[in-house]
């Protein structure tokens, strides 16, 4: 599903990652480890074709990052590490907003926002503020709007961050629920 090979990234005078190379095989669930500054991030950036690489190359769901970035984007689910949110938004509106930027067909729209919203426990605040929303329930329409397309990978950048421990407990049980196999039609 995925595969980096001597993928490496530089900033003038400052190398953020330096070739890397690993491979992600089809319901694989992987994490990257190590301290501020290793890399980690930026490896996520380049895979979900948010910046591109110096040199190396990357591929994702079998299409590469550099050459086909629409294809990647079209099969990814990403949760940067702050929600891409809209704070005047209810969060049915948002997720309804996501679900036409995705492509999903007008006719499977309303059911695929009332899924997601209920796989990823924000159906009780469904039309709530985004601004009145706790930061863990944020995530949570976070977790949502990454995953409201079935993407074929999901990439989650740091998705209990600033969570107490309580909101991060249920945010780690909420995404072992929403990307188990028989939760998904395809691997999540």
């Amino acid at each position: 599903m995925i595969k980096v090979d001597g993928l490496s990234k530089r900033y003038a005078r400052t190398v953020a990652v330096d070739n890397i190379s690993f491979e992600v095989q089809k319901g694989q669930i992987v994490g990257f480890l190590g301290p501020n500054g290793a890399g980690k991030t930026t490896t996520m950036r380049v895979l979900t074709c948010f910046m591109p690489a110096t040199s190396g190359t990357a591929s994702v769901a079998g299409f590469d990052v550099q050459e086909h970035p629409m294809e990647v984007k079209r099969r990814i689910g990403y949760l940067p590490e702050t929600p891409p949110l809209y704070p005047d938004m209810e969060v049915r509106e948002y997720l309804h907003f996501v679900g036409q930027l995705k492509g999903i067909p007008k006719a499977d729209l309303a059911r695929r926002v009332a899924e997601v919203s209920e796989r990823c426990s924000v159906a009780d605040v469904s039309s709530k503020l985004i601004a009145k929303l706790s930061k863990g329930y944020k995530q949570r329409v976070g977790l949502a709007q990454a995953i409201i397309h079935n993407p074929d990978v999901l990439i989650l950048d740091e998705p209990t961050s600033g969570l107490d421990p309580k909101q991060r407990v249920e945010t780690l049980e909420l995404i072992k629920r929403v990307t188990t196999p028989s939760s998904c039609r395809r691997t999540c």
